[in-house]
């Protein structure tokens, strides 16, 4: 978590009114316990339910092979990835909209 952007985005996100749920492979962050609209869950799958918005902070192997489509229903769904580890092909294919920093 030290120097994590997601330190910086999700209380940005939070007061701008945003729901947030996180899903970080290693468990429950106490950083992130006291913003208001955050909860941790504890798979990707439910942290993808009802999402508009995805946001990668990390490139840890779990995130490298998510099937979106079959994690969520939602069409419009969102993807930003931080860290540049999706194909920007595949998600093409899949017809999600897709932002990756530093392409």
């Amino acid at each position: 978590m030290r120097d994590s952007s997601s330190l910086t985005m999700i209380p940005k996100l939070s007061k701008k009114g945003a729901l947030i749920k996180y899903f970080d492979p290693t468990g429950f962050k106490k950083e992130l316990s006291k913003i208001k609209n955050v909860s941790y869950v504890n798979s990707v799958k439910k942290s993808l339910e009802g999402a508009d918005l995805v946001i990668i902070h990390t490139e840890w192997n779990d995130f490298k092979s998510l099937n979106f489509k079959s994690l969520s229903n939602k069409k419009g769904l969102i993807v930003y990835d931080m860290r540049n580890i999706l194909s920007h092909d595949k998600m093409k294919k899949e017809k999600i909209k897709y932002f990756s920093i530093g392409r």
